[in-house]
């Protein structure tokens, strides 16, 4: 299988800054203060700034690793961005100052350089370790929001103030576990989590999270887990100030320039879209079973759009895409789209704990026996599909260009006009 993953001075009297009048708030309910959290993050679509260290342990009888990463991701105005990751598996640097992107791999002392993608920041359709955590840099901002949306109740524990890199900050502290999390619950998956949210910016200065769980060796075989990992923010801004320097590359004078840095893993590159032509085919026949057994036709959701996400847990580019997927689905769920998805997780119980940790809420099916994947030639994911009202096919590619699936589901009809200029 094919894998596609920041003065005037005047006499009068001034009202509460942004920063002022978050602090003001009290903030007795947890649920309340996470939700404030969650809109404060929402607010930084166009501008942010994160710098955070990750430390990630996990261990069973028989086994125990251990891990940090570095992580940065600035959106200045426009397209200007700088994504960094520091990892025990390489390290790289992702820039655009507008104009064009590069990126640097300090280990190789090689660099790309090229005119700006249009489906800007571009990611490798299969990505190694380091690019993948690049990739996860770029979307904490969204990650965060969810983070901060996903319980349905939490305890308020007594604040602390905590120190960061020789910063102290106060801080609300919020326990809660997953099985307090909206959805359903995976009865082979714990997590407890406790966030520290600084008081004045309502922002996670640290999370840390325990979680017991299994870990799949194969389809059949799944061993006891237990991880913990510790997110530390020494930077968290949004709307920050900027400067065009932070977004300049100059390469060191003995760097090498390459055609790419992308991954090679041993055969051809992954095509940039799929080989089937199925745009303008009507959408085949097929049958799969939904969470409880009955059998449903494809052709059920005739009359209305549809569009279909083939993914999977395992698949590192599927679940970068699903932040954009996430933005259509808020944009047109109340314009008549249908969005579903097909998961091909080892289990269902997989892709269900995903999904509602994400707060995503969509329909999903489990596509074990890939009928659905299989009758629509699929033949690498993530896989996006869009059929008309009619039954015809009008998009079919691989996940990860939000503006051309926009583009195609503006011309849907007027009322999905709007959807292609969100972005």
């Amino acid at each position: 299988m094919k894998l596609l993953v920041f003065a005037m001075t005047v006499l009068s009297i001034a009202p509460l800054s942004a920063a002022q009048e978050k602090a003001a708030q009290d903030f007795s309910d947890p649920i309340v203060l996470l939700q404030a959290v969650a809109k404060n993050y929402a607010s930084a679509a166009d501008t942010f700034r994160l710098e955070w260290t990750t430390d990630f342990e996990t261990s069973s009888d028989l086994n125990h690793q251990w891990n940090r990463t570095f992580h940065k991701a600035i959106k200045g105005t426009g397209s200007q961005y700088r994504i960094e990751a520091r990892t025990g598996y390489g390290s790289l640097t992702q820039i655009s100052d507008g104009q064009n992107e590069s990126i640097y791999q300090p280990e190789s002392n090689s660099y790309v350089k090229r005119p700006l993608p249009q489906n800007w920041p571009k990611f490798p359709k299969a990505m190694d370790m380091a690019f993948n955590e690049l990739s996860q840099s770029w979307n904490r901002r969204t990650f965060l929001e969810d983070e901060a949306l996903k319980y349905k109740r939490a305890t308020m524990l007594p604040d602390e103030a905590i120190v960061i890199e020789g910063h102290r900050y106060l801080c609300y502290v919020v326990r809660a576990s997953s099985e307090d999390s909206t959805g359903s619950h995976n009865k082979d998956y714990r997590a407890d989590a406790t966030y520290w949210i600084d008081k004045q910016d309502l922002v996670f200065r640290k999370i840390w999270s325990i979680s017991d769980s299994s870990m799949m060796v194969s389809k059949n075989l799944h061993l006891p887990s237990h991880s913990e990992t510790t997110e530390t923010y020494s930077v968290a801004e949004i709307d920050p100030a900027t400067t065009a320097e932070m977004f300049r590359f100059t390469p060191p004078a003995d760097a090498k320039e390459v055609a790419t840095l992308e991954p090679d893993f041993g055969g051809p590159p992954p095509p940039l879209h799929p080989t089937a032509p199925m745009v303008g085919q009507m959408a085949p026949e097929v049958t799969f079973a939904g969470p409880d057994g009955k059998k449903i036709e494809l052709s059920s959701y005739r009359g209305k759009p549809v569009l279909i996400d083939f993914w999977a847990t395992w698949c590192g580019p599927c679940l970068i895409s699903m932040p954009a997927l996430s933005r259509i689905y808020a944009e047109t769920k109340d314009k008549g789209l249908q969005v579903i998805g097909f998961d091909q997780s080892a289990a269902a119980d997989d892709a269900a704990v995903y999904l509602q940790h994400h707060h995503y809420g969509w329909t999903n099916y489990h596509d074990e026996e890939m009928a659905v994947y299989k009758a629509l030639k699929g033949d690498g994911i993530p896989l996006m599909v869009l059929i008309d009202s009619q039954g015809k096919i009008v998009y079919y590619d691989f996940g990860g260009d939000e503006r051309a699936l926009r583009k195609a589901i503006a011309s849907l009809g007027p009322e999905f006009t709007s959807i292609a200029s969100s972005r």
